[in-house]
């Protein structure tokens, strides 16, 4: 691959150890203050980095929300699919909240041949369209704003009949916003159906992390909670639970009378029947389904549950034949689903092909809830090894989600010992690796146990840091996106803040420096960062690097 070789430096070939990377997913740097987990932590090291880097000028922080990832506008936070498309991408481009926003409000995508191909389809067989996807304006997954705008697209295509399946948030918005959403939600379905005489209703839910939004296999019961709420009318059921609703708002609830902590992504699934006590909307066969989630990673595995007809992840019991689309393709390599509204962003040229061209051998790390971060956005939203000759990957199985709170530290140390493993093989040139805790407790609301996380990413980092100070090699630690550095009030969301980027180069000789004339240094400028201090020149098209040479 001609076009991926790099030129090397012509002073700086690298040190005689590997680079590692040390990605701290979900901690920025807030406010000093009482909802800051990370500043109320005991965090020496990372302390000690943010102290002694900036004196010999290898530390600056980074934009990671916002313009600087690829997001509409500088009010949306960051999120650990955006953040690692930036960093391994080396580049930034319209992301898929950026995509979905353009072609709905531009009315692009209700002109596209696509869209008239599903209302047709609808049409033909007399049938319904249901919605299923998160409700909420969280930018991360979707935002309700586009549901509101497909809705009235439907309504102008004079689909009849449409069902909203809603999958509640409480993660990244706050926990317990729910009822906001539904009654904006109720308001505009009453006002469709008033304007344009139509029957829109919702017909099902549940919290996300317990209703159909499960990611990269982690838990395949969430799934089918969903399946049975969305297609088979069966929702949970359980003392004081009917499960069987006249409206969401009394689902909600009821469900918060149970437990008035509960945050919304928990929320048991609910399905909404009528006077009659008849389900409103299963999904039936000829009916179509469209998700409007524009992210991709927990789109994939209902997505599956849908179209494959060999799927035996769970029993189905009942498999209704139905024209099934995605706001976008979310899985390219295996091209789930089949059918979609919008072309998804395109990165052809990570960093990873350079590396692998150049014939590096690398080692990617995570835990289950990041490994498909650190693979699969890292390599430009593309699956599996780029090159397994020179990559490769290890998954540490996670925990399920519903643990976390109670198990902060989660399987970081896991992580740590197989990153020490690799490190001490001598077979890696290039190694990154990421630590969950901070935005999967962060995503918690519970401030201590996200004082525990911190605490235990910066136990890890010392330990791995200190193995490179012997290997005499470079790191670098650094950060996707804020989460627990922001936590009044139970916020389990992102946040805006910057995160850290520290360089420790225990031979370091004043060859480089931090490049103080980038004006917004972000994520994007991680890639030809990496590059350089491998010895090789950043290729054409990726941003700046971090660092400037002296020599």
């Amino acid at each position: 691959m001609k076009e991926f070789q790099l030129k090397r430096l012509k002073n700086f070939s690298g040190r005689d150890g590997p680079l590692l990377l040390i990605i701290m997913d979900g901690i920025g740097l807030g406010r000093e203050d009482n909802s800051n987990a990370f500043f109320l932590a005991k965090t020496p090291y990372l302390d000690m980095l943010q102290t002694e880097c900036p004196k010999m000028n290898l530390y600056c922080e980074l934009k990671a929300h916002g313009t600087a990832v690829g997001l509409p506008t500088d009010n949306e936070m960051g999120n650990s699919e955006v953040g690692h498309n930036a960093m391994g991408g080396g580049q930034v481009v319209k992301q898929r909240a950026f995509l979905a926003k353009e072609a709905i409000l531009s009315k692009q995508l209700f002109n596209s041949l696509k869209w008239k191909e599903l209302v047709k389809f609808i049409h033909d067989n007399n049938s319904a369209l249901h919605f299923i996807g998160l409700l909420s304006d969280g930018y991360v997954h979707s935002h309700i704003s586009q549901l509101f705008n497909l809705l009235k697209g439907a309504a102008e295509s004079h689909i009849l009949k449409v069902r909203v399946h809603i999958l509640l948030d409480g993660r990244d918005v706050l926990p317990q916003s729910a009822l906001v959403y539904v009654d904006l939600l109720e308001r505009n379905l009453v006002d469709l159906n008033s304007d344009f005489n139509m029957d829109y209703k919702i017909a099902s839910g549940g919290g996300r992390m317990h209703v159909t939004m499960d990611r990269y296999n982690s838990d395949w019961k969430v799934v089918e909670n969903g399946w049975n709420a969305h297609v088979r009318g069966i929702p949970d059921i359980f003392p004081e639970y009917p499960g069987y609703f006249f409206s969401a708002e009394e689902a909600i609830n009821t469900a918060r009378m149970l437990d008035q902590e509960i945050s919304d992504q928990y929320l048991p699934s609910f399905v909404i029947i009528d006077k009659n006590n008849h389900p409103v909307g299963k999904i039936e066969s000829n009916d179509a389904v469209l998700f409007f989630n524009f992210r991709g990673d927990r789109a994939i595995q209902i997505s599956r549950a849908f179209k494959e007809s060999d799927f035996d992840e769970f029993d189905r019991v009942e498999v209704p034949q139905v024209k099934y689309y995605g706001l976008l393709e979310y899985d390219e390599k295996s091209h789930i689903p089949k059918n979609f509204l919008i072309e998804p962003p395109r990165i052809s040229n990570p960093s990873g092909k350079y590396i692998c061209t150049m014939g590096i051998s690398q080692f990617t790390i995570a835990e289950t809830h990041k490994f498909g971060h650190v693979t699969y956005f890292w390599n430009g939203n593309n699956e599996g090894y780029i090159d397994p000759n020179y990559e490769k990957y290890i998954e540490i199985k996670s925990d399920p989600s519903e643990m976390i709170r109670t198990n902060p530290k989660m399987k970081a140390y896991e992580v740590l010992e197989e990153t020490k493993k690799a490190l001490l093989s001598n077979k890696y040139k290039y190694l990154r690796v990421n630590f969950a805790n901070g935005d999967m407790v962060g995503h918690t609301g519970d401030i201590d146990a996200a004082i525990v996380a911190a605490e235990t990413v910066d136990d890890c980092v010392s330990q791995l840091v200190q193995l490179v100070k012997k290997l005499k090699s470079i790191a670098i630690v650094t950060a996707d996106h804020g989460n627990l550095d922001e936590m009044m009030k139970y916020k389990t969301a992102h946040t805006l803040n910057p995160v850290m980027f520290a360089i420790i180069d225990f031979d370091y000789n004043r060859e480089y420096t931090i490049n103080n004339e980038i004006k917004e240094p972000g994520l994007g400028n991680i890639s030809a960062t990496i590059l350089n201090l491998l010895g090789y020149e950043k290729p054409e098209g990726y941003l700046d690097s971090l660092i400037k040479f002296l020599i």
